[in-house]
């Protein structure tokens, strides 16, 4: 283990020197394309989609970026998703990547739209080297109304969600992790996991998906991204009933009506900013010119 991670050392090292680091400003220029190029694909095809997350916190309270956050969510109801992704096989350029269990291996239970130009690197995050600058596209399926159902429907998905990311075969990525002790602790607990599904990923990312819309024909009456962190992602069906357009940055894109629900069920008071000390962006990734 000690050869693997002086390599990964080396590998960063490499990058530092003879890379060109790419800056926040073009980091968030080339988000904001891959996020017009999704924009331009909805509009014409009738897909509804909306910021999410921070995403769409920082649109609302700053009208675009979180000045500290670097990166970009969107959230579409399943079907929606479904019908996106389909284009995005068609529609994929040269310049970008589209990371889906159906196109190319992400271990992950949702997409990502990628620069093909850029690459990332971290010393704990082995996994990001996959990916150059992205968003992240989450489909949004129904959850149980009752908490304890809800709950245990939760413990599966996230025991599934664990079996999905040590399902990658390639060295130690399926431990990473934002910091050396998560990294430690994901490569420990996850081992056994690791060695069950390790190169079933295919097989693990179809019964992921399906798990995940197990709710989706049900008169369940609450929506959300049902493998979030957040244990409370879940609103009323109604909220992705209705959307219009917002500012973020120069652009407009699209958002929930009532992105008030969502907000103040995944945040709290969302208007009033967060102590300096909670101010933290996903750093721990660095992304070069290739």
């Amino acid at each position: 283990m000690s050869f693997f991670l002086g390599y990964v050392y080396l590998s960063v090292y490499y990058r530092k020197v003879l890379m060109k680091q790419v800056s926040e400003k073009e980091q968030r220029e080339i988000q904001l394309q891959l996020v017009k190029f999704i924009d331009e694909i909805c509009r014409t095809n009738d897909i509804e989609y909306s910021l999410a997350g921070g995403s769409l916190l920082g649109a609302i309270r700053h009208g675009g970026y979180i000045p500290w956050d670097d990166d970009i969510d969107l959230m579409l109801t399943r079907p929606n998703y479904n019908k996106l992704m389909t284009l995005l096989l068609e529609k994929q350029t040269n310049d970008m990547d589209l990371k889906y269990y159906k196109a190319d291996p992400i271990y992950l239970p949702f997409a990502k739209l990628c620069d093909t130009h850029t690459i990332g690197a971290s010393k704990t995050d082995l996994y990001s080297k996959n990916f150059g600058v992205n968003i992240d596209i989450f489909p949004i399926d129904v959850l149980p109304g009752d908490k304890k159902v809800r709950e245990n429907f939760k413990k599966m998905i996230n025991k599934k969600s664990f079996q999905l990311l040590a399902s990658n075969p390639t060295g130690l990525e399926y431990a990473s992790a934002s910091r050396p002790l998560y990294f430690i602790g994901k490569l420990i607990l996850w081992l056994p996991y690791h060695i069950q599904k390790s190169g079933k990923y295919k097989k693990v990312a179809l019964e992921m998906e399906t798990l995940m819309q197990k709710y989706n024909e049900s008169e369940n009456k609450y929506k959300g991204y049902v493998c979030s962190f957040y244990p409370n992602e879940y609103v009323p069906t109604e909220v992705f009933d209705d959307y219009e357009e917002i500012k973020f940055e120069e652009f407009n894109f699209k958002k929930i009506k009532d992105h008030n629900a969502y907000l103040s069920q995944l945040y709290g008071d969302y208007m009033k900013l967060p102590p300096e000390n909670k101010r933290v962006n996903h750093g721990y990734t660095k992304f070069y010119w290739k």
